[in-house]
């Protein structure tokens, strides 16, 4: 059986730190912008609030 994502939600940043939410803690927990990085980039996090970033090509 296939594990599901957890869903987190960024809350904000404060300073050099992401704060993230997770749906069983009361505070957000703060991380850094690599882990941030690993975090979005990871199968095991689905961030809800925040849009996903796509690439624009305009060729001719």
């Amino acid at each position: 059986m296939e594990e599901q994502p957890t869903k987190v939600s960024l809350v904000g940043t404060e300073g050099n730190y992401f704060l993230i939410k997770f749906p069983n803690l009361k505070i957000p927990v703060s991380v850094n912008k690599n882990l941030y990085e690993k975090m979005r980039n990871s199968p095991l996090y689905e961030f809800m609030d925040v849009p996903e970033v796509t690439a624009r090509v305009n060729s001719a």
